[in-house]
């Protein structure tokens, strides 16, 4: 067996994987690659935010409902209330820390259905 059957497999190998890790490692070598990641974070961290306030919102809703339709009494309303109250107060003060968003930015939160119903 000749010595160029045996390295030109390995030969072979090495420069797929130099492609393969080149082609990962790209997008971490862009000039924008950091910038590009802040953004993402702040944009992540503000959709889970909204998220949460959303979700404390629909909580004071059915706790205003419970306490309407006699499911709860005054006392643990007025305690829960203002519990859930101070919650949404506090995400909405972390909200507004957040990075300002530029006209450029993508919008926060799933992207809309086209009218074929596939994501744009």
């Amino acid at each position: 067996m000749e010595l160029i059957d045996v390295l030109l497999p390995i030969m072979l190998l090495i420069v797929l994987a130099l492609a393969v890790l080149a082609f990962v490692a790209a997008p971490l070598l862009r000039s924008d690659a950091a910038e590009r990641e802040r953004v993402a974070s702040a944009n992540s961290e503000a959709v889970e935010l909204q998220s949460r306030h959303a979700m404390l919102i629909a909580a004071l809703a059915d706790l205003e409902e419970d306490r309407e339709t006699g499911k709860m009494d005054e006392d643990d309303y007025r305690q829960l209330e203002a519990s859930l109250t101070a919650q949404a107060i506090d995400i909405l003060k972390k909200i507004d820390t957040l990075p300002e968003r530029s006209a450029a930015d993508p919008p926060l939160g799933p992207r809309p259905l086209d009218p074929r119903g596939e994501r744009s």
